[in-house]
């Protein structure tokens, strides 16, 4: 490793939701096994499966009905929620025993930066023995404790670190190093990799670089920033930094800032929403459950994220949109009229909805200091404020909604979006 170099390890549980459940059914673990939503309520999809499913195979987000076709002995169980949040908060408590210093990523995965704390199991500053040690600990003692099982990449950023996870297999263990900063002996293991190996680049970002020839992280290099730039604006420049791995992003400590740094809430809906009025009411289901999880954290959003799911020609299709909030806020009405103009302005009901989501984005506490806006009466939003904080009160001392707002319009959507079993988005979920 490079003097220089920070040492970050970044460990992924593997099957995270599928292998907890499985670890109260031992006898399904060699069976091809997924964890679904229920069918009947048209939630029906794979959210994680096992290594026997994986073989045949199995993409999660497809549907069980799909997953069936290609499985047809495929077993599915239940998601269970609060054991998924136990066993994540599990695996951040063991991650942390080796360095204060991390960063979680979504509930299965988090980064530590073990820079300074590698010297203590031995080899001095800058031996890999170290190194060695506590991966080989996380490796074998993890697996020991908890029952799950944990993929690791090694390397001197956060990017490099989470794509040598990502291609280490299950169970497995990745280094990508270098020897001082003009060593170029890793770029022969990274760059033979597929584009869509590179985080961040999605399902259609790695289409955009097909349709331009580029197949994999080293075409990418190759076309170099300019054109990069020119291609996808600044997210391509990003995308250049970490393929070269010239990624500087800190690994963050969260633990003095806001708890998540998104909140959001969707429902795939009992029925497809193809009026006004339907979305209407559906963004104000969702909107009281997003606001509700974000003054009980103390935060308001600064941004506003709406994410759309339609039938398209031959399988579910996503649009996602989100704008500033003219004033960061948690009030239901502000920020649903914030989240429905957005929509309304954006997708203009083409097609019809199978699934709606709010997400409010760019956390900062209620008491940090904002401009605000002559738009809005602040004695008015006193009382409304007053009135939430009164709504809340009276759910969360009898444990259930026994106040409910505009669910009660439409019989079918009553109870969507008021699921705290399911409202599982731990730090760094998104």
């Amino acid at each position: 490793m490079v003097k220089q170099d920070k040492i970050v390890v970044h460990a992924d549980v593997n099957g995270h939701f599928c292998y907890s459940s499985l670890l109260y059914y031992p006898e399904l673990l060699d069976v091809p096994v997924v964890v679904g939503g229920n069918e009947e309520s048209r939630h029906g999809i794979v959210l994680s499966k096992n290594q026997a499913a994986k073989k045949y195979r199995i993409q999660t987000g497809s549907t069980l009905y799909q997953a069936r076709q290609l499985c047809p002995n495929l077993r599915s169980l239940p998601p269970s929620y609060p054991l998924y949040e136990r066993t994540s908060k599990d695996f951040y408590r063991f991650m942390r025993q080796f360095s204060d210093i991390s960063a979680p990523f979504g509930c299965d995965g988090m980064s530590i930066d073990i820079t300074g704390t590698a010297r203590l199991y031995g080899g001095g500053p800058n031996s890999i023995r170290g190194v060695e040690a506590i991966v080989r600990e996380l490796h074998e003692r993890f697996p020991a404790e908890y029952g799950l099982n944990l993929s690791i990449g090694i390397s001197w950023n956060f990017s490099m670190a989470k794509l040598a996870c990502d291609n280490a297999g299950a169970n497995g263990i990745r280094w990508i190093i270098r020897e001082s900063p003009e060593d170029t002996a890793w770029q022969s293991d990274v760059y033979s990799l597929p584009v869509d190996a590179l985080l961040y680049v999605g399902e259609k970002t790695r289409n955009k670089f097909w349709n331009k020839g580029v197949r994999t992280i080293g075409d990418m290099v190759e076309c170099g920033p300019e054109i990069l730039h020119s291609w996808l604006g600044k997210v391509g420049l990003e995308h250049y930094v970490r393929a070269t791995g010239q990624d500087s992003t800190p690994i963050v400590d969260l633990d003095g800032g806001p708890p998540m740094r998104t909140i959001g809430n969707g429902s795939t809906t009992p029925y497809d929403l193809t009026k006004e009025e339907q979305v209407h009411n559906m963004a104000h289901v969702l909107a009281s459950s997003v606001c509700k999880r974000m003054r009980a954290h103390r935060v308001v959003p600064k941004t506003v994220g709406v994410v759309v799911s339609f039938q398209g020609p031959d399988k579910i299709d996503h649009e996602s949109f989100q704008c500033p909030m003219r004033i960061p806020s948690s009030l239901d009405v502000e920020f649903a009229t914030v989240a429905l103009d957005l929509f309304f302005h954006k997708y203009r009901m083409k097609h019809p909805i199978r699934k709606l989501e709010l997400r409010g984005r760019n956390l900062m506490f209620n008491t940090s200091v904002y401009q605000t806006s002559m738009e809005y009466n602040a004695i008015t939003r006193e009382k409304a404020m007053e009135l939430a904080a009164c709504k809340d009160d009276l759910n969360g001392r009898w444990r259930r909604t026994v106040v409910r707002g505009v669910e009660m319009i439409d019989p079918l959507m009553t109870g969507l979006g008021s699921k705290p079993n399911q409202q599982f988005a731990p730090a760094g979920w998104y």
